[in-house]
């Protein structure tokens, strides 16, 4: 949890003490052993337990029950703490062992019901792939009654120790990873808060388009039931302090890149794979590496979030497949009108109805338990009673649902070829995502897959009133309809977050898509290419291409051209023109990105902060289409540059012109006086953060950097900031891989990290020097290649 924990001087003494003896007794006895013959465990029959020089496991086993008790088993050995946290997070007990500052972070997300939610999937997947969940708990609950005296430093720090692992922490824990991917209730809330402050007309300039359930609509029923004027502000507001922020995960620049290549485009003449999936940075890596073996049922290699069993991306020996996320919207909140004389009541179509109720005793750090109610109507839980708002707004979401994701994950790791992929991602139904494969038989192809509900009415860009029954979900688009191709004429098949149907697909998936240029760029580096290798295909996730600089650059030469400077004002115009004159990249080493990008968000300041105000400005950088309206604007034109607070007309030209002067100050400010000094690597930075790192003093041992890096939002290598507390990188791609079938044992990767939490293990960040360098290791596969990579480094789980 990035830059919330404040510890006490205990603590931090203690860990500096800890940290400075980095080869003591106490360092030395939390450090897993990765080799010899374990005390007994609970398998079936032997396991081994192969760590390569990267310290990355692969498993050996004779059964699956086996393979995923092992799997749990070393995954608590690397990432205890850390699944630990997650787990606590989808609890509601962040409180219990950090104090009563994460209480309304709890709160939140009881609310929402991750844990419950989990529950439900729990009892939704058969009893055969329970009992692999129940093996995998097994396993982590194995290493953990092995090693109760020697748990990692964070453990003995804070003074607790894990809880037994159960199968509903694994599933809570991807119904989280859920939610960081697939949802808009924060752009409901912000178009909201955006038509009180505005009015209608005016706000619906910056929505992706129209929206069709109506913005008076939304305001009338807000009202009626007992909402006040910017409770959606305040609401939003709070919602950012205890959601996603909390739990370390950005706002901005989510997203991912895969593409996959046929055969008639390969040297090799099968397909080429390659997806890297932009995420939170963060220390450890938010994913895990593996490889599971059980002869005759599964040999299957690549990532998995720490405390879920299974590969989600990767291949196998006869199939490889990545993901990116859809976008799509699958939230919904609806305004209930509560009982007056029952608080737990609520109104549907004139009947009054009884919500569930769900009671719960926080545990605080050092205080009495916090009681706390969640209330969950037809529609979903009430999140508002969180924050005590005057109106009730109630969630829709498609991960509330009990689905079987686990199910699916598992046929992904077994499946031969596109049929049995296929049938697997039908179990597959959150969130939503961008499926893209390629198979040993020279298919290639894609799915956006998930459930994504068909409304009655509206299209989910504004909360709706939840009594009437308009807006009621009537389904979901029909499986056989999701947007599917195979083998496309054109050779190979790119997503990045992008649109990806035209205007004559029947059905509603979103209105958020991302800006394109990432997909466009990928486009344009394979388009009419031949004879590609692995390398060529997989060096695209480090181009930093700016097309977004490049479509704007005529406006922007235009209006520059327009103003004669002087000093450092000139200099910074004649360096930017020069950037934007030819393939404008965000390399680090040049100062013309570091002057685009710091114009590019003096823009978008000096267009919406005077309409918007400074809090609901910020609320529209971290959830609003920010990009693409300001593209937009940029190139259609728009009311929206004249500043309101002056009685000073202007236009786009003004705005630039501003906008710059505006850019070369604060860069002046922040880098000296010298434009050609203003190398984008200085400004933009990226540090592996340890959660506790956060403190002065530990930082310079848990954590590791800033290191100067190139690429932005809209380039194919991911480096995003968050646009309101620019420019320190929050998301970008923590791994990175690419594969040809025609040699399935030289598959590359790389992890932003390495495959250890454990801060002084020798693998909690060797890999870092070659993800920040654009190189890739080999992904270890054959039996041969994983023995001679392991050496004598092996682990023998014996039953």
């Amino acid at each position: 949890m990035k830059r919330l924990f404040k510890w006490s001087a205990i603590v931090l003494v203690a860990l500096l003490v800890i940290g400075l003896a980095g080869g003591g007794w106490f360092v030395r006895r939390s450090i897993p052993v990765m080799q010899g013959i374990s005390e007994p465990t609970g398998v079936r029959q032997a396991v081994k337990i192969y760590r390569d020089e990267w310290g990355i496991p692969h498993i050996y086993a004779k059964s699956l029950e086996d393979a995923f008790f092992a799997q749990g088993y070393a995954q608590a050995q690397d990432r205890l703490f850390e699944m630990d946290l997650s787990r606590r997070a989808v609890q509601g007990k962040l409180s219990e062992i950090l104090g009563e500052k994460l209480l309304d972070a709890d709160k939140f997300f009881l609310a929402v019901g991750f844990y419950r939610a989990g529950q439900g999937s729990e009892q939704a997947l058969t009893p055969e792939f329970r009992n692999y969940l129940q093996r995998y708990a097994d396993g982590v609950n194995a290493f953990v009654a092995q090693n109760r005296s020697k748990l990692p430093p964070e453990f003995t720090l804070l003074g607790y120790e894990p809880e037994p692992w159960t199968p509903t922490d694994s599933l809570a824990i991807g119904k989280y990873m859920s939610w960081v991917l697939g949802g808009n209730m924060e752009t409901e809330l912000l178009l909201m808060a955006a038509v009180d402050k505005l009015g209608e007309a005016k706000a619906k300039e910056i929505f992706p388009s129209d929206p069709k359930d109506g913005a008076t609509i939304m305001q009338e029923a807000w009202r009626k039931a007992g909402g006040t004027a910017q409770a959606a502000e305040q609401l939003l507001a709070l919602i950012g302090q205890t959601g996603r922020k909390q739990a370390g995960i950005p706002g901005v620049g989510v997203g991912s890149n895969n593409w996959v290549v046929g055969g008639s485009m390969t040297k090799s003449g099968l397909p080429i794979l390659a997806n890297d999936m932009h995420l939170e940075i963060k220390a450890p890596s938010i994913w895990y590496q593996n490889h599971l073996h059980v002869p005759g049922e599964l040999n299957v290699t690549g990532v998995i979030f720490p405390g879920v069993p299974g590969v989600v991306v990767g291949h196998n020996d006869s199939v490889a497949w990545g993901v990116t996320n859809v976008n799509p919207d699958v939230q919904d909140l609806y305004i209930e009108k509560r009982n007056p004389n029952n608080p737990r009541q609520f109104e549907f179509q004139e009947k009054w109805e009884n919500a569930q109720v769900f009671s719960y005793d926080i545990p605080v750090k050092g205080k009495a338990p916090v009681p706390f109610e969640v209330l969950v109507t037809r529609h979903g839980p009430v999140i508002s009673d969180v924050f005590k708002q005057s109106a009730p707004l109630a969630l829709k979401w498609t991960n509330h649902l009990p689905t079987t994701e686990l199910q699916a994950i598992i046929g992904f790791d077994r499946a031969k070829n596109w049929q049995e992929f296929k049938q697997a991602l039908d179990q597959f139904k959150v969130p939503a995502q961008n499926f893209v494969f390629a198979d040993k038989q020279g298919t290639i192809a894609y799915r956006a897959n998930g459930l994504i509900p068909i409304r009655a009415k509206g299209d989910g860009l504004l909360p709706v009133p939840g009594w009437t029954g308009e807006y009621e979900w009537i389904g979901y688009i029909p499986y056989d309809q999701l947007p599917t191709v195979v083998n496309p004429k054109q050779g190979f098949i790119v997503t990045a977050n992008n649109k990806v149907i035209d205007d004559q697909y029947p059905y509603f998936l979103t209105h958020e898509w991302a800006p394109p240029y990432r997909a466009q760029s990928i486009f344009e580096s394979l388009n009419g290419k031949k004879d590609l290798t692995l390398q060529d295909v997989v060096s695209i996730q480090n181009n930093w291409n700016n097309l977004q600089a490049r479509k704007l650059a005529p406006i922007l030469k235009e209006a520059l051209g327009q103003q004669n400077g002087s000093g450092e004002t000139e200099r910074a115009k004649a360096l930017l023109l020069k950037w934007l004159d030819g393939n404008p990249q965000d390399n680090p080493n040049e100062p013309g990105p570091t002057i685009y990008h710091t114009l590019y968000l003096k823009m978008l300041k000096n267009t919406f902060a005077d309409e918007l105000g400074e809090q609901l400005y910020n609320d529209f950088l971290s959830h609003g289409n920010a990009v693409n309206t300001m593209d937009r604007f940029l190139l259609e034109g728009s009311s929206w540059f004249d500043d309101v607070t002056t009685p000073k007309q202007e236009d786009r030209t003004a705005i630039i012109l501003k906008s710059f002067d505006d850019a070369v100050a604060d860069l002046g400010k922040r880098l000296g006086k010298d434009p050609d000094g203003w190398t984008w690597g200085k400004l933009h930075t990226i540090t592996f953060d340890h959660p506790l790192g956060v403190q002065a003093g530990l930082n310079l041992i848990l954590n590791k950097g800033p290191f100067g890096m190139g690429g932005s939002s809209v380039t194919v290598g991911a480096a995003s900031y968050p646009l309101k507390h620019p420019y320190e990188v929050t998301s970008s791609a923590p791994w990175r891989y690419g594969v040809d079938l025609a040699n399935l044992n030289q598959a590359v990767d790389i992890l932003f990290g390495g495959s250890s939490g454990h801060p002084f293990s020798q693998h909690y960040d060797d890999q870092i020097d070659k993800w920040l360098q654009g190189q890739y290791k080999t992904m270890w596969f054959s039996d041969e290649d994983v023995q001679r990579a392991a050496g004598d480094r092996v682990l023998v789980l014996r039953p």
